[in-house]
């Protein structure tokens, strides 16, 4: 068992109300669902329906191109209309609406389950593509881009299971569960892109997946190593677990690609397995539904497109007054003002904070120089000095603190005893870096 600390901080988990909770299909699908054409970066994807069509579950709707996943039905029933929405993401969207027919009826053109031998580089690349699986994780990139990018070129698979932000149990739920499946699909997946070593990095307070694991993989003959982490906040994101499994560090602006690494969430994974062996595409997703203002808290397997609302109804509703309402964690998650928005490809929490919960918003004092953000953020970097050169429209000293290497994980400004929004701050340098230096 391994421990690497890189800056960051100690939220307290919250994790205790869902940890426990098997992952329950929901007892009330949706009468409807909303499949936005934005699910992934890149351009929106293109219907394949009109209104008035039948659609099957698993039937794709919409077909993305290079960047951009592919869609495809969460439910049986008929296209409703195909209009703007509003989007996780922030603003509206161009969306597919559904009517749940309640049948649950299965795509008959659903491809033939492989065996894992059958798996080449290019069939896997196809199957992935097929399937419209993104990034599980909060990235939200094309898998199969991913993938087609690292074949060949790495040595090692990183599974992510780590799930270092508070509340939030969906991926440590999805492993203990579906350890065996997961374990397949990692060793499926190293095979095929070539690399040599396959890693899954989950954090040392989930000894219950972590033992799960462990005696799946004393059956197995596959060679899948376990890497436990230490219980920091964000020591699950991307660079950081590259560095804590091969010591390498991923350079500034660099991807894990240009260290021989290639990290995929474990929820990714486990639906590249089900798309190879099952002929299944990405239509379901765990999600936990939680924060003090829910009456019961829960994970969720869930239909893609299903409204907010429905999860929080499954949910027995909010018990008091939500102060705040997220989708993802308390650090890195979007605050959503409309339940109606549906759950998308990379939704794994929804969050309903009471204003206990909630960090209060203490107004804004003269900054102490205490060096505490520096010490936190895990990319080395200088919030301190990044905010007043934004503020003091001293652009010219922005290259040389590399805001754009910023993953906006928020520990700047959990930590800042002065409550200055350094997160926003930094985000706009590296905006204002994408623009030539210009202020707006």
């Amino acid at each position: 068992m391994r421990h690497f600390f890189f800056g960051g901080v100690n939220p307290a988990p919250h994790k205790e109300s869902t940890r426990r909770k098997p992952i329950a299909r929901m007892e009330r699908q949706p009468s409807q669902v909303v499949i936005p054409l934005v699910m992934s970066t890149g351009e929106a994807a293109t219907p394949a329906v009109k209104p008035g069509d039948r659609v099957a579950i698993g039937q794709p709707i919409a077909l993305g191109q290079g960047l951009s996943a592919s869609a495809h039905a969460s439910v049986s029933g008929r296209v409703v209309a195909i209009e703007e929405r509003p989007h996780p993401w922030g603003g509206v969207c161009e969306a597919i609406l559904l009517e749940n027919d309640g049948r649950n009826t299965p795509w008959s053109g659903r491809p033939e389950p492989l065996d894992p031998t059958q798996v080449t580089r290019e069939l896997l690349l196809a199957r992935v593509r097929e399937a419209g699986i993104t990034g599980m994780g909060g990235g939200a990139y094309s898998t199969a881009e991913k993938l087609r990018q690292a074949a060949g070129r790495v040595d090692t698979l990183i599974v992510n299971a780590a799930e270092c932000e508070p509340y939030i149990t969906a991926d440590h739920r999805l492993l203990l569960e579906r350890s065996d499946k997961i374990l397949q699909g990692a060793q499926t997946l190293a095979r095929a892109l070539g690399a040599q070593r396959a890693v899954l990095v989950t954090e040392g307070d989930k000894l219950n997946a972590a033992e799960a694991v462990e005696r799946r993989l004393r059956k197995r003959s596959g060679k899948v190593e376990l890497c436990t982490i230490g219980t920091r906040y964000p020591l699950g994101a991307e660079k950081q677990v590259v560095q804590t499994v091969t010591g390498r560090e991923v350079p500034p602006g660099g991807t894990p690609l240009e260290v021989k690494c290639v990290v995929l969430n474990v929820a990714t994974v486990f639906a590249i397995q089900e798309s190879l062996f099952r002929g299944k595409a990405l239509t379901h997703r765990t999600v936990t539904v939680t924060g003090g203002a829910v009456a019961r808290p829960r994970n969720l397997w869930v239909p893609i497109g299903t409204p907010l609302r429905c999860l929080l109804e499954e949910a027995g509703g909010l018990r008091e007054k939500a102060d705040l309402i997220l989708t993802g964690g308390p650090m890195m998650g979007t605050p959503q003002p409309d339940l109606e928005v549906p759950v998308i490809k990379s939704t794994n929490g929804l969050l309903c904070l009471t204003g206990q919960e909630r960090r209060p918003a203490d107004q804004e004092s003269v900054c102490i120089r205490c060096g505490k953000c520096v010490a936190a953020c895990p990319m080395h970097l200088a919030p301190v000095f990044i905010s007043q050169a934004v503020r003091q429209n001293e652009l010219r000293k922005l290259p040389k603190l590399h805001p754009e290497d910023c993953m906006e994980c928020g520990c700047c400004s959990y930590i800042c005893p002065a409550r200055i929004p350094l997160v926003e701050l930094v985000r706009q340098a590296g905006q204002l870096l994408e623009k030539g230096g210009q202020a707006q």
